[in-house]
């Protein structure tokens, strides 16, 4: 069970930190979080397709910006002692050192991956996060971004009417997704050549299927511009696999319409686009 293995973890770094004396409540709450929080996160990685690194900002920062998007509970000073208490006990290793420059605010995150002993419990653990783990519904699932000094940066906001109505309806697209089980069947000697074709891509990321919903972000500072929906392991996956995609073990199908969009602007206006192409009017 993977919360008797975060119980076990929490006591086993306890025991081999140079503390004078216990964390305060506050404190012990704070830390025992950022541990589960590693953990949970170490366990979806595993079991991605192919197996995923897990980032840890150890940006001071960070842990206190923009609380809309953040976990109140992950601060900084017990993060990074759940990140060293996790070196310390050879549960983990990093693959990536991070970094940030002040002056340009750019920077990568510090990435780890489950070392040895935690990799191989954490394979053995029965069930898979996806199924196993409440989905954590305390998350904005509507996101504003702006170009602050260049670079994207998510911003706060004030709600609205109408962000409240895109909220309310991506819980209840949401919700539909989470009472059925989206699935990839393709056989166990296709699973490496996937991963392989995954490894070599440049934008494609390992296939985590703990992610089950969808986001909705908007760019530009506005909510009259972008409004896409992100963050369903589906949308990542190489075109060649969309055909394996099912749903609640029914196979799917992958319609590609031309000019789509287009057509049903002309539509919904009962008019009709023709056989001219509509982008090479614009």
């Amino acid at each position: 069970m993977i919360e008797e293995l975060i119980s076990e973890t929490i006591s086993r770094i306890e025991a081999v930190e140079d503390r004078s004396r216990s964390r305060s409540t506050v404190a012990k709450i704070h830390f025992d979080h950022a541990v589960r929080h590693m953990l949970i996160e170490l366990w979806k990685s595993v079991k991605s397709l192919p197996i995923a690194e897990v980032g840890i900002n150890k940006r001071s920062g960070y842990y206190s910006e923009n609380e809309r998007y953040r976990d109140k509970l992950l601060t900084y000073r017990q993060v990074i002692a759940a990140y060293e208490g996790l070196l310390k006990i050879g549960f983990i290793e990093v693959t990536q050192d991070g970094f940030y420059d002040k002056d340009t605010g750019e920077g990568e995150v510090t990435r780890i991956v489950a070392h040895d002993e935690l990799l191989e419990r954490l394979l053995g653990l029965e069930g898979h996060p996806a199924i196993s783990l409440p989905l954590d519904g305390n998350g904005e699932t509507v996101l504003l971004r702006d170009t602050v000094d260049g670079r994207k940066t998510l911003i706060d906001y004030e709600d609205t009417r109408f962000t409240e109505e895109y909220r309310d309806n991506l819980n209840t697209i949401n919700s539909c997704f989470l009472r059925h089980w989206f699935d990839l069947e393709i056989k166990d000697a296709e699973i490496p050549i996937s991963e392989e074709r995954i490894i070599n891509h440049e934008t494609k990321e390992p296939i985590n299927f703990s992610r089950r919903t969808l986001i909705r972000i908007f760019s530009n500072g506005s909510f009259k511009e972008g409004g896409r929906f992100y963050g369903g392991w589906w949308q990542n996956i190489p075109k060649e696999y969309r055909k394996y995609i099912t749903i609640d073990e029914k196979k799917t199908g992958d319609g590609d319409f031309s000019q789509l969009n287009p057509h049903m602007f002309y539509f919904a206006n009962h008019k009709a686009l023709g056989s001219e192409d509509a982008y090479d009017r614009v």
